[in-house]
C-alpha cells in the first residue's frame, strides 16, 4: 500500500498536543477503531518503547507492536512495526507550529498480512485514508473542546 498522509490543524499548542498523541491512556479516545493498547515502558515515548495495539479494521481483529525507532528533530515520532505484527507498516506523526495552533501530519506506510492480504488495494487505501482522517478529527474536536 501506498503512504497514506493526512494533516490537520488543532487550535492548542503543539507541547500539548505532542504529550496527547503520546499518552497512550488517551489514544482510544481519537482513535475509535482502538480496542486495546499497552506502552512499555509507560511514560514518554523514546526510542525502543513498544506500543502494543489491538483495533478493528474492516471488520477484522488486528495486533500490531510497533516500536520508536527515531525521534526529532522537534516534535515528530517514527515508529515500525515488529516482525509479530499482523501489518508490515511505518507510522510518522509531525506536530509543527501553525499560527497560534498545530499542524498534525501522520504518515503510514503499510503491507497488509493474513486475510487483509486478500482485500482489493483500491479498497484499503480508501478505507485507510478514511480511518486517518477520522481519527485526526476526533483529535482535533477532543483538543479543541
Amino acid at each position: 500500500m501506498d503512504n497514506q498522509e493526512y494533516s490537520i490543524v488543532v487550535a492548542r499548542p503543539i507541547g500539548e498536543v505532542f504529550a496527547y498523541l503520546d499518552d497512550v491512556e488517551s489514544e482510544r479516545e481519537w482513535q475509535p477503531n482502538l480496542r486495546e493498547v499497552q506502552k512499555t515502558p509507560p511514560g514518554p515515548s523514546a526510542v525502543g518503547t513498544k506500543k502494543r495495539y489491538v483495533s478493528q479494521f474492516l471488520g477484522k481483529r488486528i495486533e500490531n507492536t510497533y516500536e520508536v525507532i527515531e525521534m526529532g528533530p522537534g516534535w515528530r515520532i517514527v515508529y515500525r512495526t515488529t516482525p509479530d505484527s499482523f501489518v508490515e507498516a511505518t507510522s510518522e506523526v509531525r506536530c509543527e507550529p501553525e499560527g497560534d495552533g498545530t499542524r498534525v501530519t501522520m504518515v503510514v506506510t503499510a503491507r497488509p498480512g493474513g486475510a487483509l492480504r486478500l482485500v482489493p488495494k483500491k479498497l484499503m487505501e480508501k478505507a485507510s485514508v478514511e480511518e486517518l482522517r477520522d481519527s485526526l478529527e476526533r483529535l482535533k474536536a477532543l483538543l479543541e473542546a
